[in-house]
């Protein structure tokens, strides 16, 4: 699914031609910008506010964390936003309780929404109650390549939403600056707190980005295309009439 897992086939002697690098995907009839949020929105009270989202299930790489405290940084450094924006957070987790206790240090447990887990099928819907989506994915602490390829950069893309996610590796590779999305530091709570700060503030800004990464997604990364990549494959590996 991504470069690094391929590199670590070759190193263990597969043959370079015979791996096909696929991301993961969406499907972009699932996760729209049709679905809609409001249920999400009047259940946690946050109609009329700007709303950052985040799904997942916090693990150490998400950088749930970083996202915590890039949040209580904006609050702490811009008070006016404690009133008109709120964080969401959906999923739950190994690093939970480190969000828990950032969100108390940082007082903004009254601007934060953590909802747990939620089925499957409202993913879209909870997605779709948000103004921003974050992927703030952290690199690995024993300095090896970041080999995932979040299925949540898809499904933030298919939602047409303006998104802020960490350069790193896939995703750096999937998103482009300030043409599908705002890139930001991996694990540079700083860094991340200005790329949230540049979208709050420019909806026309997230309009463009969202319509783009929408584009993006449908274009080249839904599971239509991706079986179409490996059948192609296998149509090269194994030529028949």
């Amino acid at each position: 699914v991504s470069a690094p897992s391929r590199d670590e086939l070759i190193e263990r002697g597969i043959a370079s031609d015979k791996i096909l690098v696929n991301p993961n995907g969406v499907d972009p009839e699932i996760y729209s910008p049709k679905v809609d949020g409001s249920r999400i929105r009047r259940k946690y009270n946050l109609e009329g506010k700007t709303v950052i989202g985040f799904i997942g299930t916090f693990g150490k790489w998400h950088g749930a964390e970083v996202l915590a405290k890039a949040f209580g940084l904006l609050i702490q450094k811009y008070p006016q936003y404690r009133d008109t924006v709120r964080l969401l957070m959906i999923g739950d987790g190994h690093t939970m309780t480190e969000v828990q206790r950032l969100l108390e240090v940082y007082e903004i447990t009254r601007e934060s929404i953590l909802t747990g887990m939620v089925p499957q099928e409202e993913g879209p819907k909870y997605l779709a109650a948000c103004d921003i989506l974050v992927s703030p994915h952290v690199p690995n602490s024993d300095g090896t390549p970041f080999f995932g390829s979040p299925t949540k950069l898809f499904e933030y893309m298919a939602m047409g939403k303006g998104i802020v996610a960490s350069d790193l590796d896939q995703i750096g590779e999937v998103l482009q600056d300030d043409h599908t999305a705002r890139l930001v530091k991996p694990g540079d709570a700083e860094s991340l707190m200005h790329g949230l700060k540049s979208l709050i503030d420019n909806p026309e800004t997230r309009k463009r980005l969202g319509e783009a990464a929408r584009r993006e997604v449908v274009a080249k990364y839904t599971w239509k295309e991706h079986t179409r990549k490996i059948i192609e494959k296998l149509k090269e590996r194994c030529p028949c009439d």
